[in-house]
């Protein structure tokens, strides 16, 4: 579902992936070759929401902002299932673990593993290439071989199965919204 706000229209690249129950709402623009899964919603209802090219938001994520703290993601940020992100902003190549929670005005650099079940606090500054974990998270290591390699690959996969959707006509964005 894609709803207007207040006279704003969500922007959606080429090649985006919405499945059928996913809600975009508002100040949101959405890269080209994205894919938002089925249930997520994406409420850019107080201010902007960005999400790069060929970032994927999982089953059931929830992208928000705060107040004057827009959500931007860069390119290939990888969201998993059930994650809430509210008023951050997220390096290129990241993995946010399934169920993590990202608080306002956090900066998460490039190429970050969170864990699963995380909760990133309000504020937190991650540096790049480290895995991050907890309640309140805090930086574990610093990655490296094949844990960095598999961040490097996370993007790929979900381009080529959104990619899959789409070839079945599953999640194709309407016309008046593709490539806006």
């Amino acid at each position: 579902m894609i709803v207007e706000f207040e006279g704003i229209t969500p922007r959606i690249g080429r090649d985006v992936f919405l499945a059928p129950n996913a809600t975009v709402i508002g100040d949101v623009e959405i890269g080209d070759g994205a894919s938002i899964w089925f249930g997520a919603v994406l409420r850019g209802d107080f201010g902007t929401i960005v999400v790069g090219p060929g970032c994927s938001i999982q089953d059931n994520a929830v992208v928000h902002v705060f107040g004057e703290a827009s959500t931007i993601l860069d390119e290939n940020v990888t969201v998993g299932h059930g994650c809430s992100l509210e008023g951050c902003q997220i390096g290129a190549g990241t993995v946010v673990g399934t169920n993590s929670v990202i608080l306002p005005r956090t900066r998460i650099g490039e190429q970050v593993m969170i864990a699963a079940g995380s909760v990133v606090p309000e504020g937190a500054e991650i540096p790049p290439r480290v895995l991050v974990a907890g309640a309140p998270a805090t930086v574990k290591k610093e990655l490296a071989g094949s844990a960095l390699e598999w961040i490097r690959r996370a993007p790929g996969d979900y381009q080529a199965l959104q990619a899959r959707y789409r070839a079945q006509g599953i999640g194709l964005v309407p016309e008046a919204f593709a490539g806006s």
